[in-house]
């Protein structure tokens, strides 16, 4: 009786987890403006793809090539680190031009350490504002409203876009703040996770660049963006900090499961340590499993043929773990409480 009442009592918590979780779908001023700088700087992780957009950005903003804010970036992304996601974390800290003011905290261990170019990067950010002023990004934004718009509503024609947060929530058994996605048309094919914490409250970020254009405009395909980005990107926010909190566990089973190949395979990926591909693989896993009992076994066995062509054939191993706390949500209410069997069961 008490097990009955108590799984009556987990089911409404795990059902009230997300419902008011919504995700706010946005092309964002402050990346847009840093990434016209990396587009002018011809930067390696502005997309390759030929769109409207940059289209305007040479006609617009030609003069601006040897602005001090596009050197500065150039120096700070080739001798300091500022690159990947250091520069969305940079970015996304500050609240609005022209004020530009620090809003929220980086939850990130690996974040830009500016101690290393503190110089640089306070007079960067000064040459950021002057930036975006110089090159009047107001009415730049304004020539692509309409452009904006047909981006922003061809993303959320999706029916289950919105479900996303519900799906982390209830599988991962906790909540955060607020579910941010950002699409940006100059990113590369792919994206980054950023969080942080504004007035006590985690926030999350995904800014996703577009894998492809139809005349000219980027184009984010379904799948790709729920699945690949959204759900995989998000998962960061609830796997990464478990994986700090028990990277010595993770050591023990490293000798095992860290073999040449995965090794060789995971590099391939830009991961360049074992907890960096352990992190990965639990939260390809994650993501599958989400994606079977969401979206069905044959979206899964995609997404898990997928992750076997790149050599991460191990993800099969956890999703198998990962049925133990799918049946056992009664015990293992969330997923950080499974996380320390899920590598006893690995070991």
């Amino acid at each position: 009786m008490k097990k009955t009442i108590f799984l009556i009592l987990l089911l409404a918590s795990l059902k009230s987890i997300g419902q008011k979780s919504e995700l706010n779908i946005t092309i964002d001023e402050r990346i847009e403006t840093i990434y016209s700088i990396a587009f002018l700087d011809n930067y390696f992780l502005v997309n390759n793809h030929d769109n409207l957009y940059k289209s305007k950005l040479k006609n617009n903003f030609k003069a601006l090539k040897n602005h001090k804010a596009v050197a500065l970036f150039d120096t700070l992304s080739k001798k300091h680190g500022f690159n990947f996601n250091n520069v969305t974390d940079w970015v996304l800290q500050f609240g609005e031009f022209p004020e530009l003011n620090k809003v929220r905290e980086v939850i990130n261990p690996e974040a830009f350490d500016e101690s290393k170019g503190d110089y640089l990067i306070k007079k960067f950010k000064k040459e950021f504002i002057s930036f975006n002023q110089d090159s009047l990004f107001q009415a730049y934004l304004f020539e692509v409203k309409e452009l904006n718009e047909k981006v922003i509503n061809q993303v959320k024609q999706s029916k289950s876009i919105q479900h996303l947060p519900a799906y982390l929530e209830k599988y991962y058994g906790s909540e955060l703040g607020s579910y941010n996605l950002i699409l940006s048309p100059l990113v590369h094919s792919g994206g980054f996770n950023s969080k942080f914490i504004a007035d006590g409250e985690k926030e999350v970020y995904a800014i996703i660049g577009p894998n492809g254009e139809i005349e000219h405009i980027p184009y984010f395909e379904k799948e790709y963006l729920e699945m690949d980005m959204i759900l995989h990107e998000f998962g960061h926010s609830f796997v990464n900090p478990l994986t700090e909190k028990f990277q010595n566990e993770i050591e023990t089973i490293k000798e095992k499961y860290y073999t040449e190949s995965l090794k060789k395979d995971g590099e391939s990926q830009a991961y360049s340590e074992w907890k960096y591909v352990f992190n990965e693989l639990i939260i390809r896993a994650v993501t599958i499993r989400i994606a079977n009992n969401n979206f069905g076994t044959e979206k899964a066995k995609e997404l898990l043929d997928y992750e076997k062509s790149i050599g991460f054939s191990l993800v099969d191993n956890i999703v198998e773990i990962l049925k133990e706390y799918e049946n056992n949500r009664e015990k293992y209410s969330k997923f950080n409480e499974f996380y320390p069997i899920l590598i006893e069961r690995m070991k």
